[in-house]
Parts: structure tokens; sequence; C-alpha cells
């Protein structure tokens, strides 16, 4: 006996559409149940994909495609992928984070600490068609990138501990200048042996390089 998994694009932007709406309504659901407990609760949200939308919406996609009713009646079972919910996606975050941190750690004695609104500034960059992948490439693009520039501008040494951090606008003013741009990320650094945090911008220090 043998087991075939095949893998498919099929429907995708069908099925994540489907499942956005799937999550908003779990979400608000979620929100009435657990109305006045501590926010950091960590709550599972569970969705199901309705029969109808496997019938009327992802049945004739795939019958269009393989043609065969033949076919389609050997596959015993389907497993649909669905965007993450907001606490899987701060999982994922977070799960990145750890992971630069020990290479941090183990390779150049760094440590990196960050401020919890953190995960939420990087979460915000999931893109609904591009999965756990465009989790990865946003803290690679706006903070290991950064981290990078920093250490080459020689701001971050061994044994020094950096601090990852945003600015939440809190006027109106404020928020009408980020408008739909992300919250930026900043960087502290405390040298080894110095008790204090001093800001970085490790963008500003190389171009500040090149004009030497």
């Amino acid at each position: 006996d043998a087991i075939f998994i095949m893998t498919s694009n099929l429907a995708s932007d069908e099925i994540a559409e489907y499942g956005m709406q799937l999550r908003a309504e779990a979400e608000k659901i979620t929100r009435q149940k657990y109305e006045g407990q501590p926010e950091d609760l960590e709550i599972t949200e569970t969705i199901t994909i309705s029969r109808r939308f496997k019938e009327k919406i992802v049945r004739p996609i795939l019958k269009n495609h393989f043609q065969r009713d033949e076919f389609l009646g050997r596959i015993n079972e389907i497993v649909y992928f669905v965007p993450f919910s907001r606490s899987e996606l701060l999982k994922l975050v977070r799960m990145e984070l750890d992971k630069w941190s020990k290479q941090a750690r183990e390779k150049h004695n760094i440590e990196l600490k960050w401020d919890p609104i953190i995960l939420d500034v990087l979460a915000d960059g999931y893109n609904v068609y591009y999965g756990a992948r465009s989790i990865k490439h946003e803290v690679e693009r706006r903070l290991v990138n950064q981290l990078a520039m920093a250490y080459e501008s020689g701001h971050i040494t061994e044994g020094c501990t950096v601090y990852i951090y945003t600015d939440i606008p809190m006027s109106e003013a404020e928020k009408a200048k980020l408008q739909d741009s992300p919250s930026p990320i900043k960087i502290r650094v405390k040298a080894k042996g110095t008790d204090s945090f001093t800001d970085v911008d490790p963008g500003e220090q190389l171009k500040m390089n090149e004009k030497k």
C-alpha cells in the first residue's frame, strides 16, 4: 500500500478570501465570549470550511482543471490551508525573533531584547497569499537588515545588548503622518561594560561613512 500526498495552488485565492471571512467572524465571536478577560489571554480560534464552500466553490475549480470525476473520486481527503489567526501570527514572529536572538548570542555574544509591541508591528506585515514566508521576509527586511547595517557600521559589537522597539504614535498628527505606513522599528545599543543604551540609526551612519 502507498499514500500519495499532492499539493496544489488551485482555488488558493478563493480559499484565502473565504478563510479571512471565517477568521474575522471567529475573532468577533471570541471577543464577545472573552470580554473582560486579560488582554494577554491566549485564545485558540477554530474555523471550519463549510460543505457548501467545498462543493460550490472548490470542486468546480478542481473539476475544470483535472476534467475527470474518476480522478477526483480517488482523493480521500483535502486539507485546506487557511490564513493564520492573529495569535498564530504572533507565535510565528516570536519564533523568528527567538531564532535570530539565539544566532546572535551563539555567534557574536550579542543579546537581543525587544519590546512586546514589536511582535504586533512585524505581524502586520503578514501577506495572506504568501503565508508564513511573508513573516520571515518581514523580519529579515525590517529588522535583520537593520541589525546587519548596525554591525557593519560598528555600532553593534561583541558582548553588547541590543534593544528593539518602536515609537507608537500618540497624537492625531503623528498618526496622520504615518497613515498606512508601518511603525518604524528602531534599535538601542548598550555596549559591553556600560550601563546606558544609545539610540542607533545604522542607515544614517552608513550614508555618513560613504560621504567621507
